[in-house]
């Protein structure tokens, strides 16, 4: 008994240690594992999908599951395996199951999370120009996401392209709309889209930051509201008004308004309370009593802070208007007429040679009225050298002076005459300018208007037409038509009276009816009327073959009538002898009447003794 007791121990000791080699020895098995790689992302994204300890299961089919959407695979020969997997374009932004199930009905899990796309702007709020950067996950991967504001048609900012994890960073600067909140969309071309909200903030500027009394100050805003009227108050008090465009802009100019030197608050206020703050510093300076008015206005200057008993000259435009001294502290008053200059907005400088500041004047820019039109009348008969007469134009910017013009059309686009700069409301034509005659039926036409001192003008005048009309044609007296007449003949012609003084003739005679061969001519006849001179007699023709007369008129503006209808005269033929021979012929006569009245005599006194 004692004996097999000690057999037993020996065996167990024995066993126990083989026993615990061989267990050690023996490998265990570990459990089969599914894991996904990322555990998050966005359809699209690419999953990679692992599996491990699949020893048990080699060559076996195993069934992978994303939700219950079905992907085969065999088990390799290494008990492991590793695929992609895309997220579909369908699957829901929430937790989704990847399992791996076995033939024999053995299931393993891991999870996957489907992001929803989403936004996030850094940061939320800002000024027109500012930038933003657009965060976002949860959207299509590797798809461009397109970026608009408020409006998907218009107001689109820009692109970028989603990461393979569907996210992505985008900056933009905000463009200009107007004040309050707008939303920033996200979307890509497979319908995945978020929103945010941005609000615009008002914002206004100074330019410059700094200046004197009376210096001209530009504020500028955006981020207002849409087309509302902006008070600009300089501390309390409004200095002016602008309107905001659609996008919530505006910018006006103003004067710094008299008041001591230092820091002010400039606040710019829409009609739906959009607010904003700039501060500006009055140096010394110069100020306007008076920012607008017309030619002649007197403006008064006042100065502070010049050079002290310096000169200070005051300037408008590049024209000196005068100088003047600074009293004892560097201040100044001064003042002038606004001179002749156009309208619209001039500078007026005033410098001390170290100081200088600038001013705006504006003049005003209304029209003068249309001049009305009084001589020639409408459609009346006028001298070559006409008179035009118009009513004066009066103006609060003078001096007036007018434009004239003469054109043969009534759209002036033939312009006979052009005069500009005339100081009356007349105008006669100088000799130069003595116009043609024409037709009534094809008048002149003329018009008028007026410029005042600011260079504003008026409209013209509607065209009065005229007419100029030539001489009528002279009606001839003597020699009566187919008379005879003298060698030296005498050519008599009725007055012609014209608008256009003085008024000549001109005096044609020709041996043939057509003019073609002229035998005398005068220019430049004063009087209705010429005798031949003896050189200029003519020689007896036939009456058949008789000379021909005409006349014509010309006026002083060198405008001609139509010749007069030809008549005929014809000079008879006699025996000329010189003045000589005449005498010698009327002596021998004389003594042969003597000689005849002798004879008789004797005769008588004969038979009166018988």
């Amino acid at each position: 008994m004692k004996n097999g007791n000690v057999f037993r121990m020996l065996a167990i000791a024995f066993i126990l240690p083989v026993l615990l080699v061989v267990l050690i020895g023996t490998p265990a098995l570990a459990a089969p594992v599914i894991t996904v790689s990322p555990t998050s992302g966005a359809v699209g994204t690419v999953v990679e999908i692992t599996g491990t300890n699949f020893e048990s299961y080699i060559g076996d089919d195993i069934f992978i599951y994303f939700d219950s959407e079905e992907i085969g695979v065999v088990v390799p020969d290494t008990g492991s395996f590793s695929f992609n997997f895309t997220v579909p374009a369908d699957a829901d932004a929430k937790v989704h199951w990847v399992r791996a199930k076995t033939e024999g009905g053995a299931e393993f899990k891991s999870l996957f999370t489907v992001l929803e796309a989403e936004i996030e702007l850094a940061p939320r709020s800002g000024v027109i120009g500012s930038s933003v950067t657009v965060v976002g996950r949860g959207f299509y991967a590797d798809k461009m996401v397109t970026f608009y504001l408020d409006n998907r048609t218009k107001g689109k900012l820009g692109t970028v392209m989603a990461g393979p994890d569907g996210e992505f960073s985008y900056s933009f600067t905000v463009p200009g709309c107007i004040a309050g909140e707008h939303m920033i969309f996200a979307e890509n071309v497979e319908d995945s889209s978020a929103e945010a909200e941005f609000k615009v903030l008002p914002m206004a500027t100074l330019s410059p930051a700094s200046g004197a009394m009376g210096s001209i100050l530009t504020i500028s805003g955006s981020g207002f509201g849409n087309r509302n009227a902006v008070a600009i108050f300089f501390a309390t008090t409004i200095v002016t008004y602008a309107k905001t465009n659609a996008y919530g802009s505006f910018e006006v100019a103003f004067n710094v308004p008299n008041m001591a030197p230092g820091s002010y608050e400039v606040t710019a206020e829409d009609d739906d309370g959009n607010t904003d703050k700039v501060e500006f510093t009055i140096t010394t300076g110069a100020s306007l009593n008076r920012t607008t008015g017309n030619i002649g206005t007197e403006l008064a200057v006042t100065g502070t802070g010049f050079t002290a008993g310096g000169t200070v000259t005051i300037k408008y435009d590049d024209t000196e208007i005068g100088a003047f001294r600074a009293g004892g502290n560097g201040d100044f008053k001064a003042t002038f007429t606004v001179p002749v200059s156009k309208y619209g907005s001039h500078v007026i400088t005033v410098g001390d040679g170290v100081n200088a500041r600038q001013m705006t004047f504006v003049v005003e820019s209304e029209a003068p009225p249309v001049p009305v039109t009084l001589l020639p009348g409408d459609g009346d008969e006028a001298k070559a050298a006409a008179g035009f007469d118009w009513e004066d134009v009066y103006d609060p910017s003078p001096p007036i002076n007018y434009r004239f013009q003469i054109a043969s059309d009534q759209d002036f686009s033939s312009i006979v005459l052009d005069k500009e700069g005339l100081t009356e409301s007349e105008y006669t034509l100088a000799a130069e300018e003595n116009l043609a005659a024409v037709e009534k039926e094809a008048p002149y036409y003329w018009r008028v208007k007026s410029t005042d001192g600011a260079s504003n003008e008026s409209q013209w005048s509607s065209p009065w037409s005229f007419y100029v009309t030539a001489p009528p044609v002279p009606m001839l007296l003597l020699p009566i038509n187919d008379s005879e007449t003298e060698a030296t003949a005498f050519f008599d012609w009725e007055d012609v009276t014209s608008l256009s003084p003085p008024v000549t003739y001109r005096l044609q005679v020709a041996s043939d009816e057509n003019f073609s061969s002229i035998v005398l001519e005068k220019d430049g006849l004063a009087g209705s009327e010429y005798t031949m001179t003896e050189e200029e007699k003519l020689a007896a023709v036939k009456k058949e073959v008789p000379y021909y007369w005409r006349v014509k008129a010309v006026d002083g503006a060198a405008n001609e009538s139509e010749w007069a209808t030809p008549w005929s005269f014809y000079v008879g033929f006699a025996f000329a002898l010189p003045a000589w021979a005449m005498y010698l012929l009327i002596g021998i006569g004389a003594l042969l009447v003597g000689f005849v009245a002798f004879l008789v005599g004797r005769r008588t006194a004969y038979y009166q003794q018988q």
